[in-house]
């Protein structure tokens, strides 16, 4: 199988206009040559039918003078033939006819005689003398071909011209291309170059750069995901070493000690295991499987309430309109309040109170969960749902937590196809909405 040869498109672009050029420069050539051609012959033409009409006078009044007619003149181009025949059967020639008529080679109306083309034409009159001309065309073949060297100099002249000016078109349109490509042979890419012209090529540039863009800045949060969950597990893990450490050399001579070890060791190893079911969740994504049903949203958030309550020693409040109906996963909605509740606790005063509402307006639901707490400053709210993200670094090792679990109840949200923010609370703390569609029931 032949192999196709890699071109680029400045070549592409040179050999198409080759093409292109070469066949428009035929079809003038052809066009110009054959309307000069046609042009002269009829002129040639209308000399010949005169010279016929002349020859037609004269054997009417006589005999033919042939010398009076100039068959042999410049402007005839030499050697144009005439042959005369009366009705009584006598034949008149002009000089040298005989000859030419035995050596010429005949094509219908065409004859050749010494690479002199002639063209036939003749009359028969009303009293029976015919005349028969052989019309010398020679000057009609000069004129074509001057026409046709005319066209192809001036076509020569104007393909390189033409040739320059393309080559120099397609660089414009090819060199951007190259630039970009060897862009992105360089060890870091960050943006590819963006020409002016031609305005293709610029927004693809541009497009280019905003996927480099996104694909850069997912690198640097998988990085960033990768150093934060190094960091977060481990605490855990040289908290479980030193407690072994500590159990190997002195658990002979303070026996006291092994209780609260080993204590400490199970925290330890519970908050790494919640940690790492954190991490898978969000590694998977939107690979989660979400099995989406219809159900009471009211009810189903009364329950999660009841069940969490004994966990926390704020108060909840629960207050929603009866009979509000989803279509959502279940264990999603589980998730998300969980976190929100179980985040305003973190965050609130022991002897505060979380509200939690459901309302409904416009075929929209709305789940808040609205604590008492330090509240969330404006420049911090944009990045609370980000993975390990905490407000106050100083304090995160007081509160408990692994920075997962608002950036788990956003995943959760988008695989229902919901909306979570946050807002201010009044007087103080913070309110985090859940913002779905509601079915009716």
């Amino acid at each position: 199988m032949k192999k196709t040869e890699s071109k680029t498109s400045a070549n592409i672009i040179t050999e198409t206009f080759v093409r292109i050029f070469l066949i428009f420069t035929l079809l003038v050539t052809i066009i110009v040559s054959g309307i000069v051609a046609f042009t002269s012959l009829q002129i040639r033409e209308s000399e010949g039918t005169s010279l016929i009409s002349s020859v037609q006078e004269a054997a009417e009044n006589g005999n033919v003078n042939w010398d009076e007619f100039k068959l042999d003149s410049e402007k005839d181009e030499k050697s144009t033939f005439v042959r005369l025949t009366r009705a009584s059967g006598d034949i008149d020639e002009s000089h040298g006819t005989s000859h030419f008529l035995k050596s010429r080679l005949s094509w219908g109306n065409f004859s050749l005689s010494k690479d002199v083309i002639f063209w036939y034409s003749s009359e028969t009159a009303k009293n029976g003398n015919k005349v028969e001309l052989w019309l010398n065309i020679n000057i009609v073949v000069k004129s074509m071909i001057r026409a046709i060297l005319v066209i192809v100099a001036v076509m020569i002249i104007l393909f390189f011209i033409a040739l320059i000016l393309i080559r120099k078109a397609a660089n414009t349109i090819s060199q951007p291309l190259t630039d970009m490509m060897l862009a992105t042979d360089e060890k870091e890419v960050k943006q590819l170059p963006v020409s002016k012209n031609p305005i293709e090529v610029r927004q693809l540039s541009q497009s280019f750069n905003r996927l480099l863009n996104r694909l850069n800045q997912k690198i640097e949060n998988e990085q960033q995901f990768v150093s934060d969950a190094s960091h977060e597990l481990r605490t855990p893990v040289a908290a479980i070493r030193g407690h072994v450490t500590l159990l190997k050399r002195r658990w002979h001579e303070h026996p006291e000690i092994i209780d609260d070890s080993l204590s400490y060791i199970d925290e330890e190893s519970l908050r790494m295991k919640g940690l790492i079911e954190n991490l898978l969740t969000i590694s998977r994504g939107n690979h989660l499987e979400v099995n989406k049903e219809k159900f009471n949203l009211t009810e189903f958030t009364d329950k999660v309430v009841s069940e969490i309550q004994p966990a926390l020693s704020q108060k909840i409040t629960f207050n929603g309109k009866s009979g509000i109906f989803v279509r959502a996963d279940k264990m999603s909605l589980y998730k998300i309040i969980i976190v929100f509740i179980e985040n305003a606790g973190k965050y609130s005063p022991q002897d505060s109170e979380i509200k939690v509402k459901i309302s409904s307006e416009n075929h929209q639901v709305e789940l808040q969960v609205a604590d008492e707490g330090v509240g969330i400053p404006e420049e911090e709210k944009i990045n609370i749902f980000e993975r390990f993200y905490r407000i106050d670094k100083s304090r995160s090792s007081e509160i408990p937590g692994t920075g997962l679990g608002l950036a788990i109840a956003k995943q959760y949200a988008q695989l229902n196809h919901a909306e979570v923010f946050v807002t201010n609370n009044t007087p103080k703390g913070s309110i985090f909405h859940l913002l779905m569609e509601s079915i009716e029931n």
